[in-house]
């Protein structure tokens, strides 16, 4: 009996001494406040920029390109003010005024303000270069995350590059050429899809005519709320209505327009046995009505006639 209990003083003994090496090995836990100056330590300040008015002077890709091979143009637009760490002023063109908004930071430099995510990634007197976050569930898609902004204060643009804003954020000579190069590509090949990519100033029908009328498609305040910000001249859209048509119609199809305005059918919809009749019909509507009743220019991107893919939907009226 006396052997059994001096086992269990044993067993007993030797868990305490674990116990008291573990609670004298383990790091204290960290008090609320040491949490929060740590975090406070690694953010980014905007106070010594505070009041300064800063102007975007360039948006482009990692690459540094303004464009991708979509056509989608990266465009320089924000004026900013940061009031405070907590705080910051944007332009709206929409209200012509400078509108407040508050900054939630996050962590890695992470903020958020104007209804967009940012990484910072350098802040100076007169600079700022941020990076767009796109943020999916609250978790930061870097290979999503490709779009650098840098911005320079007024006076640094006025009084150290003697420039303005506006010869800042035009196109470079690196746009252009990639432009000129997918241009080249697009206008090769007329009658494919993937070789066209969206005009910057989209295709324009003038009705020689009276018999036609075009009203190119523009999406309302609440469908550019759920579109991205260059939808509208990525995917342009077009009503045309033909009067005196050789019968009642409705046709709603895909073209692309080539460098030189002339127009090839591209996408319909169809069942598969009336694929090649649509096809006829579709090439009748644009050789005889389109072609003859409208004067058709080419989209261009920085002055530079392109295919490019567009949207239409026609109405004949017998």
């Amino acid at each position: 009996m006396l052997l059994r209990l001096s086992r269990y003083f044993a067993v007993f003994f030797c868990f305490l001494a674990l116990f008291q090496w573990y609670s004298c090995s383990s790091p204290a836990p960290k008090e609320q406040g040491d949490e929060e100056e740590k975090l406070a330590g690694n953010r980014p300040s905007f106070t010594p920029i505070a009041g300064t008015d800063f102007f975007e002077v360039r948006r482009a890709f990692d690459n540094g390109l303004a464009f991708d091979t979509l056509g989608f143009e990266q465009e320089p637009v924000w004026h900013l003010n940061f009031i405070s760490n907590d705080s910051v002023k944007i332009f709206s063109p929409d209200s012509n005024a400078m509108l407040h908004y508050s900054i939630y930071y996050d962590q890695d430099s992470i903020f958020h303000f104007g209804r967009e995510w940012f990484r910072v990634r350098s802040i100076a007197k007169d600079s700022l270069m941020l990076q767009r976050l796109t943020v999916v569930s609250k978790h930061v898609k870097e290979a999503r995350s490709n779009v650098y902004m840098k911005l320079y204060s007024e006076r640094f643009i006025r009084d150290s590059l003697k420039t303005t804003v506006q010869e800042l954020r035009k196109p470079r000579s690196n746009d252009t050429a990639f432009i000129r190069w997918r241009s080249a590509i697009a206008n090769a090949n007329p009658t494919i899809i993937d070789s066209a990519f969206a005009a910057r100033n989209p295709v324009q029908f003038i009705p020689k005519n009276p018999n036609i009328t075009v009203k190119r498609r523009i999406f309302s305040e609440t469908e550019r709320l759920n579109q991205s910000a260059a939808y509208e001249y990525l995917y342009p859209e077009y009503d045309i209505v033909i009067n005196k048509a050789y019968k009642n119609f409705y046709y709603p199809f895909s073209v692309l327009v080539d460098g030189k305005g002339d127009v090839h059918l591209a996408k319909f919809v169809t069942s598969d046995e009336f694929v090649e009749s649509r096809k006829r019909v579709l090439n009748g509507i644009i050789d005889v009505y389109l072609k003859n009743l409208l004067t058709i220019k080419p989209g261009t991107t920085l002055g530079i006639p392109h295919t490019s893919l567009i949207m239409l939907r026609v109405r004949g009226i017998e």
